[in-house]
């Protein structure tokens, strides 16, 4: 244990996303400076193809990630990617359960990223929510709606880059390979949040739309709570965990 970790560090566990050089930790340590001691574990297996039916049955290697980071001393992990847990939950009440089964097998409390959203939305009191899935394929959009009918959320818009004309085609929004303007993004949320003037919360997927620098200035512009995935674990990890003494070192 190191002397920094002793001195009052939280140990906080980061499950990534497969293939992605997840800017989770960068992001923690600006809101938190100081208060964090970080370890990363990428989720297996190699060669991850992020196929409905790979993410579906990638609950063993999520138990085996989170066994590696609580061996490693952490008190809590989060894991980034919502559709993790929307497709191996298939419903919200399914997507608790298995981080409650997650966390169970590993001793430590997992959040899952989409448990992170729906938590979120609960301390919003947001039933009725306008979702911008910028990036998102057609394919994707079908398999969040459906996540969250199950949860009898009332969808008032759902929009993606290419459904409000700023690209052409999923193609072209794919090769960028999760790399967006903040002007782009802003101007996808801002069309999502026009459509919807009835909505409580925006949720904003998936993780590659990086929201830690922007959102409280863009909740005050829209007059709307955002819940992206980013942010969401990040309220999680203040709200419920670095407001609390560190646990012994």
């Amino acid at each position: 244990m190191t002397a920094a970790v002793a001195a009052g560090k939280r140990r906080l566990g980061i499950i990534t996303a497969p293939g992605w050089m997840d800017p989770n930790a960068p992001d923690l340590e600006r809101l938190h400076p100081g208060q964090l001691h970080m370890q990363q574990t990428i989720l297996p297996p190699p060669g991850f193809d992020y196929s409905f039916a790979s993410i579906a049955a990638s609950e063993p290697h999520l138990v085996t990630a989170a066994t590696m980071l609580a061996e490693a001393g952490c008190e809590l992990i989060i894991q980034d990617g919502p559709g993790f847990a929307c497709l191996i939950g298939k419903t919200p009440a399914g997507a608790r359960q298995a981080g409650e089964r997650i966390s169970r097998a590993c001793g430590v409390p997992v959040v899952l990223n989409a448990v992170a959203i729906l938590d979120e939305l609960d301390r919003l009191g947001a039933r009725r929510v306008a979702v911008a899935a910028p990036y998102y394929s057609p394919e994707w959009k079908a398999m969040f709606t459906e996540f969250l009918r199950a949860g009898n959320y009332c969808i008032e818009a759902f929009q993606t880059f290419v459904e409000q004309g700023l690209f052409p085609d999923q193609a072209s929004v794919s090769a960028r390979h999760y790399q967006f303007s903040e002007d782009e993004v802003l101007a996808s949320l801002g069309s999502t949040r026009a459509a919807a003037p009835a909505a409580e919360a925006m949720i904003v997927v998936g993780t590659g739309i990086r929201t830690a620098h922007w959102i409280d200035r863009l909740e005050c512009e829209l007059g709307l709570p955002l819940v992206p995935a980013d942010t969401s674990l990040y309220r999680i990890v203040k709200q419920r965990w670095l407001s609390d003494p560190p646990h012994p070192a």
